[in-house]
């Protein structure tokens, strides 16, 4: 099924609200360049499961605890950056999963659980990954074999910098990679997920085979809307 979310890198109830009522499917809740602590966190997942919307958190590595209170908040998912070789994405994949196949700490008095009112522990969880450093890009085919492996998600931005074309993103030689990664993913039947910026960025990677789409980032948003009001009053 596809489809489509929004980056968010500043917390806040109201935007979280508006943007749940805009119809995204999801809300990708940073935790590593946003300003995210896990009260704002838990308010915006919060949020988003009012507005039928899914909560997902970006974290900062594979802190254990970290990864553990984030889902205790009730994240549906936890999506996993700057992840090297095999074993890193594998521990990622335990990391949301309880025992005995994974290493999640199971607690049902936290909001995931409602309190102790609900059975926390059948709840799917989605271990999305970020593909954007040049050793998972070269065991991508190992990694794509992770039954419990969500998503991978292509960090195209980290990806410039690593391929010597920072910010440059429609450099031929970040196109050509990320188009390779696209290709392994769907030739492996795991679900890909990109930023795209423009509808006929959408349309080529969905031609592609990508399944979903983050459309913008909140902060970007705003700025670029008063920006245009000043633009407007030059021009």
């Amino acid at each position: 099924m596809e489809t489509h979310g929004v980056w968010r890198i500043i917390p806040s109830m109201p935007v979280t609200e508006m943007i749940g009522q805009s119809g995204f499917d999801f809300q990708i809740l940073d935790c590593e360049h946003g300003t995210y602590d896990f009260q704002t966190l838990m308010q915006d997942v919060t949020v988003c499961h009012a507005q039928n919307c899914l909560a997902y958190v970006r974290v900062s590595g594979l802190n254990k605890v970290e990864v553990q209170r984030c889902l205790d908040l009730g994240a549906d998912g936890v999506v996993f950056p700057q992840l090297n070789g095999f074993e890193d994405f594998k521990m990622a994949t335990k990391m949301v999963q309880y025992g005995p196949s994974g290493i999640r700490g199971f607690n049902p008095f936290v909001a995931a659980g409602s309190y102790g009112f609900n059975k926390t522990h059948e709840k799917k969880i989605d271990c999305i990954a970020i593909i954007e450093t040049l050793h998972a890009i070269k065991e991508l085919d190992k990694i794509l074999k992770l039954d419990k492996l969500s998503m991978i998600y292509i960090g195209a931005y980290d990806l410039s910098t690593v391929l010597g074309c920072i910010g440059i993103m429609d450099s031929p030689k970040l196109i050509e990679v990320i188009e390779g990664i696209i290709t392994k993913c769907v030739n492996a039947s795991k679900p890909v997920s990109i930023m795209v910026n423009s509808p006929e960025m959408y349309k080529n990677y969905k031609e592609k085979g990508v399944v979903s789409f983050v459309h913008t980032v909140d902060s970007f948003v705003v700025k670029q809307s008063f920006v245009n009001i000043l633009d407007a009053l030059k021009n």
